[in-house]
């Protein structure tokens, strides 16, 4: 199924200049002999010694060389593609579009190099090891594990060229020491492996000889973003459990950086592990994982959720099954770029003959994810439930807009048709189905059978509130004001099909739907007609009365 391109967060990207020519920096450095005489902190160092400066990850995509691997901008590789399951959907995409935190260079060099990189800051206490080798590579002359966010040092000899490889797993953890005669490592499952190289030449001359080495990390595997978002069901995620399968790992010759003897390294993600990609939500998360496997993988990459449990608007909690999801991404990974895994979940929708319906009406809430579904089946009539005929928010009038094609991801839904409700109703009273009539709390609503998933939500049954609508309005600075009517007695839902011709002009009628119970018990559910006051304003901005709105599946 295609779907419109999603709305998708950004994230600002400062692009930052780097000597990518070489990682060695030679900032303050004496134009006649190389020297240097002070640190870039000020203070020399006594001795001849390399000084160590971590200035990030380098995040700059490369560009897939083999056809058909994944794509190096934030584009969809193959489009969106909508899964559906029996607890809850989900429209699932690849593409590169992933979390972005600037480094902060301050070394003259890399302010003024004519090459750009984009880099991304590593947290202090971050360990890394410093393998320093003889120019050829050949013998191992000294190997030392520093942290980030403090100077390291290492003693070398003036006159000598150096070939250097740091190597980091991006967290806390210990690296391994290797000798001459064995430069091999079997890397960690589940590590975001960092790994950079360069040469090093350190000058004669002088009692205290301090050469910088400006280490830019490269991720050596490629780095999967597995994205969860839950704003496509209107609530906080509070748990989750995600396994992941067709990653692996691998032995690195630390020397050259050649990768070997892959092996799988499938895992379960804690939850703990994601984080929030807007700390003010949690309905988008993000957690990664790594492959060293730069070939496709039969049967795709498999991302599996179970257990999901949801804060909903009641503040309750949804928890789903353990039953899990099983979304399938199709990516031939590119080893050093990152690519998003992304999972928008979707709450599941009711059938009645062939017809996909939201189990709630549509209200709208400004600011963050503003169009949403209720998630219980609770009566209201809060003033941002009403929407005029083709009206996009409910306190102003319409201008031909489908508020259910704003709901988030944006083209999943859209507002229910007059064709879609006859389905429901018949025309005339002929055909449809038939209503099964309740009340909750004094109020009234309707019930129909449908197909679809019960329990963790209220039914399966597909569930129209009376919530009535308003019986008058004046606009006030701009703003529809409204009186209410109606309320536990009648459900009035707009279609979003116009319907009368008056005196040659096509649309200046509107249907929607009508439930009431009748007067001798018997359950009317009709669409009606209702006539658009277009004598002010303009056909284009049309002036009606205010009513809830459904969506259905398109």
């Amino acid at each position: 199924m295609k779907i419109s391109r999603l709305k998708r967060l950004s994230w600002t990207v400062t692009s930052i200049a780097l000597l990518l020519g070489s990682t060695v920096t030679f900032s303050g450095c004496s134009k006649e002999d190389g020297r240097i005489d002070q640190t870039e902190e000020g203070t020399k160092l006594d001795g001849t010694k390399l000084v160590l400066k971590v200035s990030g990850i380098d995040e700059t995509q490369q560009t897939a060389s083999v056809k058909g691997k994944a794509s190096t901008n934030s584009t969809s590789l193959n489009g969106p593609k909508l899964l559906e399951f029996p607890e809850f959907d989900a429209l699932i995409d690849i593409d590169n579009n992933v979390p972005f935190k600037a480094a902060q260079f301050t070394t003259k060099a890399a302010a003024t190099s004519a090459h750009g990189a984009r880099a991304a800051a590593m947290d202090n206490g971050i360990t890394y090891r410093l393998f320093l080798f003889s120019q050829d590579g050949s013998q191992l002359v000294s190997s030392t594990q520093f942290t980030t966010g403090s100077q390291g040092a290492i003693d070398v000899t003036q006159g000598q060229t150096y070939k250097w490889v740091a190597l980091s797993y991006n967290n806390g953890e210990d690296i391994p020491n290797i000798n001459t005669g064995n430069t091999t490592i079997a890397l960690p499952a589940g590590k975001d492996v960092l790994y950079a190289t360069g040469e090093v030449a350190v000058p004669t001359g002088g009692v205290n000889v301090n050469v910088p080495i400006n280490i830019l990390f490269k991720h050596k595997f490629a780095r999967l973003a597995v994205e969860l978002n839950s704003m496509g069901m209107f609530a906080n995620m509070t748990g989750a459990k995600v396994e992941i399968a067709g990653i692996k790992t691998a032995t690195i010759d630390v020397g050259n950086g050649t990768l070997s003897s892959l092996i799988s390294a499938d895992q379960e993600i804690a939850f703990s592990s994601f984080t929030d990609i807007d700390p003010s939500y949690q309905d988008a998360k993000i957690a990664y994982v790594y492959t060293a496997d730069p070939a496709a993988v039969s049967g795709g990459i498999k991302v599996n959720v179970s257990n999901l449990a949801l804060k909903i608007d009641d503040n309750s909690t949804r928890q789903f099954s353990s039953t899990p999801a099983n979304f399938t991404f199709n990516i031939t990974p590119v080893l050093g770029n990152s690519h998003r895994l992304l999972v928008n979940l979707l709450e599941s929708p009711l059938t009645v003959d062939g017809v996909r319906w939201a189990r709630q009406n549509i209200y709208y809430q400004a600011g963050h994810n503003p169009y949403r579904f209720h998630h219980t089946y609770a009566h209201s009539n809060a003033r941002n439930t009403y929407f005029s005929f083709k009206g996009l928010v409910p306190d102003r009038f319409g201008v031909n807009s489908d508020p259910c094609n704003e709901v988030y991801p944006k083209g999943v839904w859209r507002q229910a048709s007059e064709s879609d409700f006859r389905k429901l109703t018949g025309f005339l009273g002929i055909g449809g189905q038939s209503p099964t009539y309740g009340t909750s709390n004094g109020r009234g609503y309707f019930e129909y059978n449908a197909s679809g998933t019960a329990a963790p939500y209220p039914n399966n049954k597909l569930h129209f509130n009376f919530n009535g609508g308003s019986t008058s309005f004046a606009v006030v600075n701009g703003l529809v004001q409204i009186n209410l009517g109606n309320f536990g007695t009648r459900a009035e839902i707009w279609t979003g099909s116009s319907g009368i011709k008056i005196g040659g002009l096509l649309g200046l009628g509107a249907w929607y739907y009508h439930g009431e119970k009748g007067i001798f018990g018997n359950n009317s559910a009709d669409l009606t007609a209702n006539l658009l006051n277009i004598s002010v304003i303009g056909i284009d901005l049309i002036e009606t009365q205010m009513k809830n709105v459904r969506c259905v599946r398109n």
